[in-house]
């Protein structure tokens, strides 16, 4: 994943060739990623590869499931999965028997495309609605839009059929333009007609690719943004002034985007994990004094709160540091039982019923961000465009605003409560809006 580029462009004054395999392949293959996405967050969040959770959650040896196609098995085999993970959820929610139920329910009405298709980011968006309960039409808007363009795209590339290709993309572009908007409103960021114009002539698979790596990433970032308006905007009651989860992407060192220099070898990025560990302190922190710590938390600090994996012993410094430097992985499960002990350290007589829930869209991105985003082994990272994501952001506010006045039918009362206005610590903000 990249964004070193807003617009998708295409290349201009070249010479219609024959498509290539190679090139339909590619195109195909950076559609399904972003259409793999939930599954790669949940992949993340357990510490599995995708294979490896495909194999617990459908059953398949590895080896099947490293043939791919999974859509073609057999109805035989098909049965065997639906029955594996029917023995997966029974164990699971054995104390449960409601909370099955309603799992069951909320899987029964996941968003499906137009065409019956399973909506992957749409389904996402669905199931983060009930952790706790949120509602999120906006956000579901947006995924289910992007879902139904990348089932049709990638129609096409099945057919090798690049002039319906294009055609699918130029009538997206002229409904929404770069970021997907909703029904009855005008596009946002509208595609600059000579970009409309060079897409119209694009020749080949391979430009194609170009085109496709640049929709990609900012039908990606379009969709973060959303939540990050909706979901947050609910959850701090509609208090704060900027996004949240740029504070848990990679941060840099001051100037090191723009001059690209290295002003000391320590610290040259922060990751991912270490940014959401220090921002779940500062958060605790905030829910019992109403005001920011005046600095980050390091090891040492919360060494002294969180307990050791599996055990009632704290953890020491050490394994705080390997957290912050990706040396040590957590999962999702971990990240939440560390907010509870933060809940138990900040607000030790008030009971989990009345305690703040765990922000999961921070921490699951948080997760999967400290693989997408740091790369080479920690020798690189990507970034976002910083500005371009705060106008999407800001504009997805509004739009949450505006569902507020007019609330939907059968929501519960989502009014905001009143409070002053929330500013993020000083110490947590990114040092520089330039793009990598």
């Amino acid at each position: 994943m990249t964004t070193k580029s807003k617009n998708p462009k295409a290349h201009r004054d070249c010479k219609e060739t024959q498509p290539s395999t190679k090139g339909v392949v590619a195109v195909s293959h950076r559609l399904k990623a972003l259409s793999l996405m939930p599954l790669h967050a949940l992949a993340e969040g357990r510490n599995q590869t995708i294979p490896s959770l495909l194999c617990d959650l459908t059953g398949l040896s590895k080896a099947r499931i490293s043939k791919g196609n999974l859509d073609a098995v057999r109805p035989s085999t098909k049965a065997k999965i639906n029955l594996h993970l029917e023995e997966l959820l029974q164990v699971q929610f054995k104390d449960d028997p409601e909370g099955l139920d309603e799992l069951m329910s909320k899987v029964a009405t996941s968003p499906v495309t137009s065409s019956g298709e399973v909506a992957p980011l749409a389904g996402w968006v669905h199931q983060l609605e009930f952790l706790p309960w949120i509602p999120l039409p906006a956000t579901k808007a947006v995924a289910l839009t992007v879902d139904e363009l990348l089932e049709a795209l990638l129609a096409c590339c099945r057919e090798d059929d690049l002039p319906n290709f294009k055609t699918v993309l130029l009538t997206h572009f002229k409904r929404h333009g770069l970021a997907v908007c909703a029904d009855g409103q005008i596009a946002m960021d509208p595609v600059p007609e000579t970009e409309l114009a060079a897409l119209q002539v694009m020749a080949n698979w391979e430009h194609a690719d170009q085109w496709t790596r640049n929709l990609v990433d900012y039908l990606y970032w379009d969709l973060i943004s959303s939540l990050d308006a909706e979901w947050n905007s609910h959850y701090f009651a509609g208090r704060q002034t900027m996004s949240l989860f740029p504070l848990v992407m990679v941060r840099p060192q001051e100037g090191l985007l723009e001059t690209m220099r290295v002003s000391s070898r320590k610290n040259i990025y922060l990751k991912p994990v270490r940014r959401l560990l220090q921002f779940l302190y500062a958060l605790a922190f905030y829910f019992r004094y109403k005001r920011w710590p005046a600095r980050a938390p390091t090891p040492k600090t919360l060494a002294e709160i969180l307990y050791r994996p599996g055990s009632l012993e704290l953890a020491d410094e050490s394994l705080i540091s390997n957290y912050f430097d990706g040396s040590t992985k957590l999962t999702l499960d971990l990240v939440q039982e560390h907010w509870w002990q933060l809940m138990d350290h900040f607000m030790p007589m008030r009971v989990n019923s009345k305690r703040a829930n765990p922000p999961l869209p921070l921490i699951m991105l948080a997760l999967q961000w400290q693989t997408l985003l740091v790369q080479d082994k920690g020798r690189s990272f990507l970034m976002p465009d910083m500005k371009s994501y705060e106008t999407l952001w800001r504009n997805r506010r509004e739009q949450w605003e505006a569902l507020q006045i007019q609330p939907m039918e059968g929501s519960h009362n989502t009014s905001r409560a009143l409070g002053e206005p929330i500013q993020w610590p000083a110490w947590s903000l990114n040092q520089s809006s330039a793009v990598l």
